[in-house]
C-alpha cells in the first residue's frame, strides 16, 4: 500500500452494500442498463476499493442503476475525479453511450454563434406560451450533486 492507501479505503458497510448491489445488477435478467453491460466481475473487483479525493466511491456511482433496474444507463459521477479513478465502468459507458466517443476524444470547441443576430422569434406574442432555459454549471473543488451536502449548495 502507497500513498494512496488511505484515501483508496472503502469501509465495510460500503463494501458490503457493493457486493449486494453488484449480485442484485448481475441477477436481474429483465435489466438492460449500460452499467449492467459494462460492470463486470473484472471491473467491479477493480473499483470497488477506491475513493475519490471527496469520498465518494462505486457505490456513489452505481447506486440509481442499482435501485432502478429500468435505467438506460445507471451510473452517475459524483465528482470529477470519479471519470478517471472508475475509467474502467465510466470509459465504455460514455463511448457507447454516445456511439463512439473515447477517452482520446476532446470535445469541440464552444460555439454559441453570434449573439448580436438573436431574434425575438414571436413578436406578435401568438406561438410562444413560455420557454425555459436551463444553464447547470459545477465549479472545481466541488462534487457534483449526488455528494454535494446542504453546506455547499449555501
Amino acid at each position: 500500500s502507497g500513498s494512496n492507501s488511505k484515501r483508496s479505503m472503502v469501509d465495510a458497510a460500503v463494501t458490503q452494500k457493493l457486493e449486494e448491489g453488484f449480485t442484485k445488477l448481475q441477477g436481474a435478467s429483465d435489466c438492460k442498463s449500460l452499467l449492467k453491460k459494462y460492470l463486470s466481475k473484472p471491473v467491479f473487483d477493480a473499483c470497488k476499493g477506491r475513493k475519490t479525493a471527496m469520498g465518494a466511491t462505486l457505490m456513489d456511482v452505481i447506486q440509481s442503476g442499482v435501485a432502478n433496474l429500468d435505467s438506460g444507463v445507471g451510473v452517475y459521477a459524483p465528482d470529477a475525479e470519479s471519470y478517471t479513478l472508475f475509467k474502467e465502468l465510466f470509459d465504455p459507458i460514455i463511448e457507447d453511450y454516445h456511439g463512439g466517443f473515447k477517452p482520446t476524444d476532446k470535445h469541440p470547441q464552444s460555439d454559441f454563434g453570434n449573439l448580436d443576430t438573436l431574434v425575438d422569434v414571436d413578436p406578435a406574442g401568438e406561438y410562444v406560451v413560455s420557454t425555459r432555459v436551463r444553464c447547470g454549471r459545477s465549479l472545481k473543488g466541488y462534487p457534483f450533486n449526488p455528494c454535494l451536502t446542504e453546506a455547499q449548495y449555501k
